[in-house]
Order: structure tokens, then sequence, then C-alpha cells
């Protein structure tokens, strides 16, 4: 198994570890840097889809470095399923209330926060660049998927990137979901602010600190490899309005499961 910096020398999961690919600046990157190839104030180019000709199985024809999306072997999003070897690590989530802008970019709806914090695993610092949502999940668990998954974007001072993945099913209502979705932008266009909300990355996950790692790649064009992989183990919920409302607005939006190849996975445990 390989897995980058953070799996390697925080998490301390295994001995053998693949070198850090190169990401550059995580704005440059689709959904998961400034998602779908857009910078605050900026429209993304709607250059591929998920369905028709533009769809998920033609991603890695668009050529370029787009060629990984099919030609890869530790491509997202999986199914975590079996039994998982069991770590802990040191993790803090270091996350404070931050002003922050919302954009539907054509292919999800972006939260930039301007100020927002992290996590620190093992003394090394991910900072937060932006949360986006995907409906359906695009992982699932023992085959489960569940109405939206949420991800947070991280990138630390290598620009090795982190993405932390909430999955939530179909419950009660999300009380800071019912808050931000007043926002949600009815059309693709420019990042507007959000007035009179503040944002708090943590008021979004669950509140535990129990985790599956895994090495894999962003779920969207260029598809790029090196990306550290954690996925809460328990999900939130979300009323049916909540999904229906993001559903509408986008559309499906997630990326088929990847097949596994060689690579394991881990339950991480946070307060080592």
């Amino acid at each position: 198994m390989r897995l980058t910096a953070l799996a390697c020398s925080a998490l301390v999961l295994l001995s053998a570890c693949a070198k850090k690919e190169a990401h550059g600046d995580v704005a440059s990157h689709d959904s998961h840097g400034d998602p779908n190839g857009a910078k605050p104030g900026h429209e993304a180019v709607a250059h591929w889809t998920y369905e028709g000709k533009g769809g998920p199985e033609h991603w890695g024809a668009m050529g370029g470095d787009n060629t990984v999306c099919s030609a890869g072997k530790r491509q997202s999003p999986i199914d975590i399923a079996g039994k998982t070897p069991q770590k802990a690590a040191k993790i803090q989530f270091a996350y404070r209330s931050s002003t922050a802008t919302i954009q539907n970019n054509g292919h999800t709806v972006v939260v930039a926060p301007s100020d927002s914090g992290g996590v620190i695993i093992d003394g090394t610092v991910y900072t937060l660049k932006q949360f986006h949502f995907h409906s359906p999940s695009e992982h699932a668990i023992n085959g489960q998927r569940t109405a939206l998954e949420t991800h947070f974007v991280h990138q630390n001072e290598r620009g090795e990137l982190l993405v932390i993945g909430v999955m939530s099913d179909i419950g009660t209502a999300d009380p800071m979901l019912a808050s931000l979705w007043t926002y949600l932008p009815t059309d693709p266009g420019q990042a507007l602010p959000l007035n009179d909300i503040l944002i708090n990355a943590q008021d979004l996950m669950p509140g535990t600190e129990d985790f599956y790692v895994y090495a894999g790649s962003l779920t969207t064009p260029p598809c790029s490899e090196g990306v550290t992989w954690m996925v809460f183990s328990s999900p939130l919920s979300v009323s049916a309005e909540q999904a229906d409302a993001f559903s509408r607005l986008v559309g499906p939006n997630s990326r088929p499961l990847q097949a596994r190849h060689d690579r394991d996975y881990l339950h991480v445990s946070g307060g080592a």
C-alpha cells in the first residue's frame, strides 16, 4: 500500500510510501482543489459532465493529465468494505468560524471560507481551502452509499492534499445545512458572499474522531493521484427535503466507484 506524506509520516501507517505527486496550487484543481477549476469570482469551464459524452467513462479520453482518470491505479472514490486494521493518531481539529463565499459552478456548490483554520495531524497542519457537496455520496461503506457527501479540501505547506469526507443519511434535518441552504445559488456563476452567516467546518462534521484512511485521487478531472482521504466512519443525517434541494439544483454529481487494486485502507481513531 502506498500513501501520501500524511499517511506515511503523520499516521505511520506503513513503512513503504509513494513519493509525493505534484499538485501545484490547490486552486488549480477541479472539485478537490478550488473545485472544478473555478477560483472565487470566476465561472468554471464546463468541459466535462457526469453523464453522456462528457461523463466519467470518457474523462480519461480528454487528453493531457486527464488520462490518469482511466489509467490510474489509486483512483477515488472506492467502496470501503471488509475488515480494516485499526490505528491511532493524534488528531486536533483547529477550525474557526469565518466569513465565506458560496458558488454554484455548474458541477457542485462550493463554500470557500476566508480564514477557516484546519486540522493538525501528528503535528502537521492541513489548512481548509474549501468544501463542496456530492449527491449521492461518492464513497460507499460496505456497499452502501448515502444521500449526500461533503468533501473538505485541505492542503499543507508542502502542497499535499488531504480531503475529509462526511457522508449523510436521510433522517433529521441538519441545522447547519438549513442555514447554508438558504444561500444556495440557483444558477452557475460567480462566488457570492455569505452574508449574515459564519462558517465553522466542525459544525458540519460528526463529533467523533473515527475515520477510514486511504490513498486516492481527486474525483473529478484531472483525477490527480497522491491525495490522502479520511472518510468519517459515522454518517450525519439530513432531511429528505435538504437532499432533494441540492439534487434538484445540480443533479446527480457523483463519480462511479473505482477499482481498489492493491490498496489497503485503515481504520484510524484520534486521541493518541
